[in-house]
């Protein structure tokens, strides 16, 4: 029996990431592996090996991790090690957090030049920098994977890594999981708004992502003031300055307009009411959004250097061409605004990922480690 261990810190958390990781060993399993989990804290489940670890600083704790993983692999005998983390060995990568050194500098687009001088000496960054090019540059590795061209471009901009062993592998949706959700939006819409306090014969423009600097929503807002229509904007997700952001919108005369709702437990009502998404990240690898809300009926807004805007045609979306340039925002904003969620198009734009069902690109995946 095939024995792969999985590497991945901090596997109890419900992010994106740690729901993946569960979905891999689920499917390792099912083709017969034993699965082993090597991670951080108190998780307890069928083969989850609890590192000891530190709490603080974090760089030290993912260099203990590190080296525990290395001690437990030198003890235990694994034919395939797929990491999720920063690890220096592993046979197969999927690198769903990019590439470090590309989202410092999308920092000092949005952040400045300090924040670019003060990265330079910040001891995590400089340990998440040297793992990943041991990581990428072992000869040792077998597969990389990457959620998006975007991603594979960057690795081979700054990398000696074969690029024969990379493999591009979009991120997949619950598409057929959604289907009692979208088919419901035209009938739910209605109520769903004034549940929410919105106005469901109003444009609404959709925001979700924790992190609103990094997602680009002084960037929408600013956009959003120019706009001469008529529209609302639902604001999703955690950011530690979300009153800042509250005021900024009072600011520029959107206080009526723009509703910040935090941390959702369940965003699909909010897909359901919305007409379109825009998620102007300066960095995301591939963002979730971009296909959970095209499988929702949503025509997405984004930028390019969010990954998923590779699966956006001018049917189902737009790409704002400069996330500097004000009036290319804008530009684009208007554009999306000829595209109001109706029957037709939103079927459409439901389609345009059928072929990025869950269960799919996660076959692709494990086949590919055979």
């Amino acid at each position: 029996m095939k024995h792969v261990v999985l590497l991945k810190a901090k596997a109890g958390n419900a992010g994106g990431l740690e729901k993946y990781a569960s979905r891999i060993a689920s499917a390792f399993r099912a083709k017969g592996a034993r699965v082993s989990i090597l991670t951080t804290g108190s998780v307890s489940a069928e083969g989850v090996y609890n590192l000891p670890t530190t709490s603080w600083p974090a760089f030290l704790r993912m260099e203990q991790f590190d080296r525990a993983v290395q001690d437990w692999l030198k003890k235990n005998q694994a034919h395939l090690v797929f990491g999720m983390d920063r690890n220096r060995f592993q046979t197969h990568i999927r690198a769903g957090n990019g590439v470090h050194a590309a989202y410092l500098e999308s920092r000092t687009l949005t952040e400045g030049w300090m924040k670019r001088w003060t990265c330079k000496f910040n001891p995590l960054h400089l340990k998440i920098l040297a793992l990943e090019r041991e990581a990428f540059e072992n000869p040792l590795l077998q597969k990389l994977f990457t959620n998006s061209q975007m991603v594979r471009g960057q690795i081979l901009e700054r990398f000696q890594t074969d690029p024969n062993k990379i493999q591009v592998i979009h991120n997949g949706v619950e598409w057929h999981e959604m289907q009692t959700d979208f088919d419901s939006w035209k009938e739910l819409k209605p109520t769903l708004a004034r549940e929410k306090g919105l106005d469901p014969n109003c444009f609404q423009f959709l925001f979700i992502g924790n992190g609103y600097l990094r997602k680009g929503l002084d960037r929408l807002l600013e956009g959003l003031q120019r706009l001469k229509f008529d529209f609302q904007l639902s604001v999703i997700g955690k950011d530690n300055k979300l009153d800042e952001y509250r005021a900024k919108a009072h600011r520029l005369g959107l206080g009526s307009r723009v509703f910040f709702f935090g941390a959702q437990a369940d965003i699909r009502p909010f897909y359901q009411i919305a007409d379109v998404l825009v998620i102007p990240s300066f960095y995301d690898p591939f963002a979730n959004v971009t296909v959970e809300a095209l499988a929702m009926g949503l025509f997405v807004v984004s930028s390019k250097q969010n990954g998923g805007c590779e699966i956006l045609t001018p049917q189902n979306g737009a790409i704002i061409p400069d996330l500097l340039d004000v009036n290319a925002l804008v530009d684009t904003l208007e554009k999306a605004t000829q595209h109001p969620k109706k029957a037709a198009s939103s079927l459409l734009a439901r389609q345009s990922v059928e072929q990025l069902d869950f269960s799919r690109q996660l076959t692709t995946l494990i086949e590919a480690c055979e």
